[in-house]
């Protein structure tokens, strides 16, 4: 006579059933992570309706496109050279921003002397990609176009520095190190960490948990970029001796406090770090510090239905273009 099945114990049974759940909601949590990435950073036309597209703007200086290869991708892009030009401004644009994004600045820089590259990123307009990818992709695009430059014999051999905003600001900071050749940086709107920047979001939409579900938002910002998942900014800056110029409004809402460049402006230990914090009201926001008061407060008081004027809602701030192109030619002078 056979004897009876014996039952598994009843701990040893839940602690099966505790690690088969816990082993589905980690798949789970992978697989939605995954997708909520696509779904978030997925392709990109790269131009706001508030802002002049070449065409329209129609500008007096000529401009010639470029391509470049950025991991599996070819990125398309545009260079506006000045007569006898002092050095080479690189626009590094934002998330989802294309290469006209900052065009009114790009005109101000060559009239001033200055020659600019830009150019549509990652799965943003001209350029390939499925999508935008993460946020420390600008950071990519940024690494291959300063090899590219340096590589191709197109380029000339003007000095280099960077005009970065938000991703873009993230990327000239984190990429100072690598390219010794770049001699200055001005970063607007700069957030120190991409995967921290994301999880305070996510904190804000789903509480706590944004905190239970972080482990995967960092594993899947490690499957896309490796070691460069979640690299610090201001480590980035406080690693070089590079002049950088950090420029942050106190009502950001797209880059908290606590997660951005210009918190604690006394703390960097680069010698040649440089704060501004804007805290005139319209300004004071996440993409508007380069504008006039008159422009930020349309943009901000514009409907949906509202016709567009153009011409003021991109109208430079004055003393935020000279403070730029200050810094800039200050960091090509000559040290005494």
């Amino acid at each position: 006579m056979k004897s009876a099945a014996r039952k598994p114990h009843p701990i040893k049974r839940a602690l099966c059933i505790l690690l088969a759940a816990l082993i589905l909601y980690c798949a789970l949590s992978m697989l939605a992570t995954a997708v909520v990435f696509r779904v978030i950073f997925a392709r990109r036309n790269g131009l706001s309706p508030l802002r002049y597209t070449y065409a329209e703007l129609q500008p007096d200086c000529e401009r010639t496109r470029f391509t470049f290869p950025s991991g599996r991708n070819t990125l398309s892009g545009w260079r506006y050279d000045a007569d006898d030009p002092k050095g080479l401004i690189v626009i590094v644009n934002g998330i989802g921003d294309g290469a006209d994004a900052h065009l009114p600045e790009i005109v101000a820089f060559v009239h001033a002397g200055w020659s600019a590259a830009t150019w549509d990123a990652t799965g943003v307009g001209d350029s390939e990609g499925r999508g935008v990818i993460g946020l420390q992709q600008i950071r990519e695009d940024l690494a291959a176009f300063l090899d590219y430059r340096t590589q191709s014999d197109v380029w000339d051999g003007l000095p280099v520095v960077l005009y970065g905003h938000s991703a873009g600001a993230y990327a000239a900071t984190t990429e100072l190190s690598a390219h010794p050749e770049v001699r200055a940086a001005v970063c607007i709107s700069g957030f120190d960490r991409p995967a921290a920047l994301m999880h305070a979001h996510a904190k804000t939409r789903v509480g706590i948990l944004a905190d239970l579900e972080y482990p995967f938002l960092y594993l899947e910002c490690a499957f896309l970029f490796g070691k460069n998942a979640d690299d610090s900014a201001r480590a980035a800056i406080d690693a070089v001796t590079t002049p950088v110029l950090i420029v942050g409004g106190d009502s950001d809402d797209l880059v908290p406090y606590d997660n951005s460049q210009i918190r604690d402006p006394e703390s960097y230990a680069n010698p040649n770090v440089r704060c501004v914090e804007i805290t005139s009201a319209y300004r004071n926001e996440h993409s508007t510090p380069w504008l006039s008061v008159g422009a930020a407060r349309y943009r901000a008081e514009l409907s949906d239905t509202d016709p567009i004027d153009k011409a003021l809602a991109n109208e430079l701030d004055p003393t935020f273009m000279e403070t730029v192109l200050q810094f800039f030619e200050d960091a090509l002078r000559p040290s005494e």
